[in-house]
């Protein structure tokens, strides 16, 4: 199974445990996250925070859950920022990797895009359905993105409850913040899997 199958299963259940107002098992919500096997640090933007419970770290696949702090840790202290929720898919290393782009991501895609574009390194589509499947009281409207972060690929996803402005343009904005919040560090080489090829990741983004 695909880093990106085997996330997009994971988020499944793990969105709509956060999205309830109460602290999740397993510590405070914290502000980043190190995945990848130290390779990858995740950091929220202001007002959001990760869920400790549902981070995954992996060789062959990483994943993050985030959601405003006031969702995760009602007595949390800070900015207050929209209710979404926000998933972060890293791949297994491989140089060979080339850049996603933006039409690569809407081709992909199995449902109208309503928008897709280039910023920077981050390609991002909007997509008209399917948000409402993963949080309940959704907007169908979602984001999704994909960008290089050294050997590996991230999958971004962002989910706002109905009419919310973040599921629109809004939603964008926010998911270059949190792109652009996305680091990578200098780790010991492991032995890397059998790639899958962009492509391929890029599909597995929307199973």
């Amino acid at each position: 199974m695909s880093t990106w199958t085997s996330s997009a299963a994971l988020a499944g259940a793990a969105l709509a445990l956060a999205a309830c107002d109460a602290a999740r098992p397993g510590g405070p919500p914290a502000r980043e996250a190190v995945v990848a096997r130290g390779a990858v640090v995740v950091k929220a933007p202001p007002g959001y925070c990760v869920d400790r419970a549902a981070v995954r770290d992996s060789a062959t696949g990483s994943f993050v859950l985030l959601a405003s702090c006031a969702s995760l840790a009602p007595e949390s202290e800070g900015p207050r920022a929209l209710p979404a929720l926000m998933t972060v898919s890293v791949s297994a290393a491989d140089p060979a990797l080339a850049p996603p782009d933006a039409a690569a991501l809407a081709a992909a895609a199995p449902v109208e895009v309503l928008a897709a574009r280039q910023r920077g390194a981050l390609a991002l589509a909007h997509l008209a359905e399917g948000g409402a499947e993963v949080l309940p009281g959704g907007d169908p409207r979602h984001w999704r993105g994909a960008a290089r972060a050294g050997e590996r690929v991230v999958g971004l996803a962002l989910y706002a409850p109905s009419d919310s402005p973040l599921a629109g343009e809004a939603g964008a904005n926010l998911l270059t913040a949190l792109a652009a919040r996305i680091e990578t560090r200098a780790v010991a080489p492991a032995e890397a899997p059998e790639p899958d090829g962009v492509g391929t990741m890029l599909a597995g983004l929307f199973n």
